[in-house]
């Protein structure tokens, strides 16, 4: 199949050699009112199919055959122009258009519509200014841009961000469906973000309704930037480099003042033996390792080059583009991705009435990256031992300083973080190709289109976990070398075939898309572990190990094969272009489930109200236009086989199975039952949206206003059985979210300065209406849910903090002997009371005792506002752009403060130690040093709940344009990306993406080992010749 597709695109490709028309040819240039560039597209008049577009500098060449005395030229926010063909030579200045927002045209599911008959709220980001960044990943894009959409991003080189649209409904799959030249895909991080021409965000039902069962989560759809019939072969380089630097390090306790810290609770064997080691004194100790400093580079270099080349002749376009990316991390040992990717494009016109098409992605990545665990490490490291033996070569990396090299005998337990990143390696090879072909045909007038895509995804991983034989002490070793390798591989079919019927008559104008859709999607891994692997990265196999490949001592295997056939509609009515109506319906059939069939509705309304006649005589709105949706999505994101029964055989096991009556059937010696049979289905959101879209003042401003009510139902998730260990999977709750949406562009001119001003903000409430009668649900971090809980509960938003809510900290003894709790906590447990400069708890249900009672919502890692502005100037050849973004009203559980629980003589970061209480009146928030490390003060509570709102500069960029010969355009820039955060947040960063960066429910939010958010610095460079 790959071969084929291979062979045809070079057939498309050869054959463009030979279709160019070379008998008349006019240029010109296209500029606005005041002389500047406008890229256009330019047809001729009665011949839309022959044209081509205007580049950056405005300039454009057209070669045609046919007769003809005029050109039709147009682009988005100016009037449509016909003009004479007057000569070879033909320059055309165009108009600003008030109507503009009402005909631009917008991607939605399985087509396009005019903006200005959308009922839904669909956001169109502009690829063109969110590649002034310099993102490498396309999701990254989505940042601040729209509106009620959140990204959560990772520090890591090559890992992907989290994205949610509308809030969280599911305990599964949150991540949106994205379409990339119609492929389902789960995220898009392989993509090239220069080779995309336009994201479209379909946000509520009635837009996603058409993708059914994967658009529970919101739709983003991606259309890949695309030769123009008659273009001139251009190529275009765009690249730059530059450096990434770690931004808001956390501070660590000094070496003094660690010292101070542990001889005032009482530690000070911990730290006397190794300041001495070192002629230090308790009071001044020479040694002061910063280990984050250790652990991160100065500087990690960053490159990305991209060539592509676009052209067209009367009936072929084409398209073929290249990327280099490579990326180092800010983590000082073998840390890096690198990503290759080629995308080509061709489409052919063979008849008047037909085209085909062909679009492959092939992209290759390469990854390293140390374990994370060693920035867990650094932050209860020591500053009084050093990272190196001093008395060895420092330029010998395997002689790490440890407790025991340095004779060092003081009982504490000591992981040297810089021997966790240099020793344990994990890599990992990626490669991916999307091929896909379509034809389209158009008959009756062009009034009726078939189209039918077949489009595949084939992806292969190979992953490698390398731990070599080493020995630092007896904490830290590896007594055997171990292998463990994993290969996964994904293939995915979708074969689409749409009809469309457009027509009008009179003031009446309608549209009808009738569709079919069929994809099958296979996923299968492999893994295998070995011992006694050599070192070398050339013998990473397990049949290299000792004993050959009876080396091995695990393996596995795990998959998946799920198919679906789907039936889909969609109908859209306008009267005057001012009354609008929307509806659509999919069925959806799925193997993964017992009942097979789904189905999804909407209905969309909309009421031009500019184009009134009530609205003509005034001059305020150019639009002005209300609506409304309802509609049914779903989600598919659970396993396929999870409500399927699973029977364990084994001496040890006995089940009952059956029943008789209302009675238990018969106990089965031998047999068990694994996980219980249940009808799943897949979760429903049945969501509704008003929205008003608006422009003024000439267009010079736009913006929308949305409110929203989504609600999932059908939840998806394992409860336990009553009398039983045992649990059963299946659809048992509800989730709730709601909120506003606002978004607002100005865009003017004073003079020659032209500047833009953009902002959004969005507001949600998340909340667990339904648990079907579970009181509740805990989760948390894995290692540390029992101590620090998150919980799931009717009434709460979803994994809500859960634990006692701080109010002070006990000042004196009467204090304490004043208050019920201590006091009777006093009297129970005289070995170990409460002291002054301990927490405080408050008694919530004033019962005088610390229970279960005095557990409260501690706040949740969902924020309730997420917004993002950005500023652009323009002035004559210089211009930049500023970008914001940030969230408010979330929570952070930070795991790295209460680790403490588990390592009391660990250090701790400097606004901790700073703060301690000190003595009466000195805090009311902090501990004392000895009540930092009790087990009182350790307890689940407000005092590790810290708050996660930020404001960050996502981007600033300076750039000057310029041409050389006036055909090329140039454009040189310097970018500064993610050079500021303001938070109160004591920790890397107060976007966590979750445990070890996975999108894992459970662990949102809680910071224990989060690699650092960097800053990004460069000069780039863009020519188009």
């Amino acid at each position: 199949m790959k071969n084929k597709f291979l062979l045809f695109a070079l057939v498309m490709f050869v054959s463009v050699c030979y279709a160019q028309a070379q008998n008349r040819t006019v240029t010109g240039k296209i500029t606005d009112e005041q002389g500047r560039a406008v890229v256009a597209s330019i047809t001729l008049k009665g011949f839309p199919s022959v044209g081509t577009t205007s580049n950056e500098a405005g300039t454009y060449s057209l070669t045609y055959t046919q007769t003809a005395d005029s050109l039709v030229i147009s682009s988005i926010g100016y009037r449509k122009k016909t003009v004479p063909l007057t000569g070879a030579t033909v320059n055309v200045e165009m108009q600003a258009d008030g109507n503009y927002q009402l005909d631009e045209v917008v991607i939605v599911g399985y087509g396009t519509q005019r903006k200005g008959d959308l009922t839904a709220p669909v956001t169109t980001v502009n690829m063109e200014q969110a590649n002034k960044r310099t993102v490498t990943n396309p999701m990254d894009a989505l940042q601040g841009a729209v509106s009620g959409v959140q990204v959560v991003s990772s520090g890591a080189p090559g890992s992907s961000p989290i994205v949610r649209v509308r809030g969280v409904g599911s305990f599964n799959n949150e991540s949106p469906l994205y379409v990339v030249d119609g492929m389902f895909m789960n995220n898009i991080d392989f993509l090239n973000p220069n080779d995309i021409a336009e994201m479209s965000v379909l946000k509520d039902a009635s837009g996603a309704a058409i993708y059914g069962v994967r658009a529970a989560n919101g739709v983003i759809i991606v259309t890949t930037k695309k030769g123009t019939l008659n273009m001139k072969t251009r190529v275009t380089y765009n690249g730059y480099t530059g450096f990434q630097l770690p931004t808001n390090v956390l501070k660590m306790a000094n070496g003094t003042q660690y010292a101070a810290y542990a001889r005032a609770k009482g530690d000070e064997y911990i730290v006397k033996n190794s300041i001495e080691k070192f002629g230090g004194t308790l009071e001044n100790p020479t040694m002061n390792t910063d280990w984050y400093n250790e652990l991160l580079r100065s500087k990690a270099l960053i490159t990305n080059h991209n060539v592509d080349v676009q052209g067209g002749s009367d009936k072929i376009t084409y398209t073929f583009g290249v990327n280099y990316l490579d990326q180092d991390g800010i983590m000082d040992a073998e840390n890096y991705h690198r990503k290759y990717n080629i995308r080509m494009q061709t489409e052919a016109r063979v008849a008047p009435w037909l085209k085909i098409g062909f679009t492959a992605h092939i992209n290759n990545t390469r990854a390293y990256r140390p374990s994370n665990v060693a920035f867990r490490q650094a932050y209860f490291a020591s500053p009084l031992y050093p990272g190196y033996d001093p008395s060895l070569e420092q330029a010998d990396p395997i002689k790490f300083g440890t407790s025991a090299s340095l004779g060092i005998t003081s009982g504490f337990w000591f992981n040297n973080p810089l021997a966790t990143a240099y020793y344990n390696n994990n890599q990992n090879k990626g490669f991916q190709i999307l091929p896909s072909a379509y034809l389209e045909a158009e008959f009756w007038k062009n009034k009726l289109t078939f189209r039918s895509q077949l489009s595949q995804r084939y992806q292969s991983n190979h992953g490698t976990e390398y731990t070599p034989v080493y020995y630092i002490d007896n904490n830290q070793r590896s007594e055997r070398s171990y292998l463990r390798s994993a290969q996964g591989r994904n293939t995915d079919y979708i074969l689409d075939n749409l009809l469309t019927y457009k027509d009008q008559a009179g003031n009446h104008h309608w549209s009808v898309l009738l569709g079919q859709s069929v994809r099958e999607e296979r996923w299968r891994e492999t893994w295998v572990s070995a011992n006694d692997v050599p070192a070398a990265p050339e013998f990473w196999y397990v049949g290299q190990g000792a004993q050959g490949i009876g080396s091995a001592t695990g393996y596995g295997e795990n998959g998946f094969r799920n198919s679906g056939l789907s039936f889909f509609t969609r109908g859209t009515y306008d009267y005057k272009n001012k009354y609008l109506l929307t509806a659509t319906f999919r069925a959806d059939g799925s193997s993964k489930y017992q009942t097979k069939w789904g189905y999804f509705p909407s209905v969309g309304l909309g009421w031009v109200l500019s184009r009134e006649k009530f609205m003509e005589n005034q001059s305020l709105f150019n639009l002005l236009k209300i609506r409304g949706s309802w509609g049914l999505l779903g989600n598919d994101g659970i396993q396929p086989n999870a409500g399927y029964a699973i029977v364990n055989s084994g001496n040890n096991n006995s089940g009952i199975f059956g029943s008789i009556g209302d009675s238990y059937g018969a106990r089965v010696p031998g047999y068990r039952v694994g996980r219980f049979f249940t009808q799943v289905r897949w979760e429903v959101v049945e969501e509704w949206d008003g929205g008003l879209d608006f422009a003024l003042l000439n267009n010079r401003l736009n913006g929308t206003v949305d409110y929203y009510h989504r609600k999932t139902k059908d939840l998806a998730f394992s409860r336990p059985i009553p009398f039983m260990w045992d649990r059963v999977y299946g659809n048992w709750g509800t989730v709730a979210n709601s909120g506003w949406e606002f978004h607002l562009d100005w865009k003017d001119k004073v003079g020659q300065l032209g500047y833009n001003i953009g902002a959004n903000l969005s507001t949600l409430k998340n909340e667990v209406t339904d648990l079907a009668g579970l009181a509740n649900i805990m989760n948390g971090f894995p290692e540390w849910a029992a101590e620090f809980p998150a919980r799931i509960q009717e009434g709460q938003p979803i994994n809500y903090y859960y634990g006692y809510e701080v109010a002070g900290v006990y000042q004196n003894q009467n204090e304490i002997d004043a208050d019920p709790i201590a006091s009777r906590y006093n009297q129970q447990n005289p070995g170990s009371p409460i002291l002054p400069g301990y927490l405080k708890y408050k008694d919530q249900n004033n019962n005088g005792e610390l229970d279960e009672a005095d557990r409260v919502n501690l706040g949740s890692y969902i924020p309730k506002i997420t917004y993002g502005f950005n500023i652009g100037l323009n002035y004559k050849r210089f211009d930049m752009n500023i970008a914001f973004q940030g969230v408010s009203g979330n929570k952070i559980h930070n795991l790295n403060r209460a680790m403490r629980r588990k390592y009391p003589q660990m250090n701790a970061d400097a606004a901790f130690v700073e703060g301690l209480w000190t003595g009466e009146g000195s805090t009311n928030a902090y501990p004392s040093a000895q009540g930092s490390v009790a087990s009182w003060n350790l307890q689940a509570s407000s005092f590790f709940v810290e708050s996660g709102s930020y404001l960050r500069i996502q981007n600033i960029q300076v750039g000057y344009n310029f041409h050389i010969k006036e055909s090329i355009p140039v454009r040189i820039f310097a970018t500064a990306d993610r050079p500021a955060i303001f938070t109160r947040y004591n920790g890397f960063s107060p976007e966590i993406a979750g445990n070890g960066n996975t999108a894992q429910e459970a662990t949102m939010g809680y910071d224990a080992n989060v690699y650092p958010i960097s800053s990004t610095y460069s000069l780039g460079l863009r020519a188009s010749f």
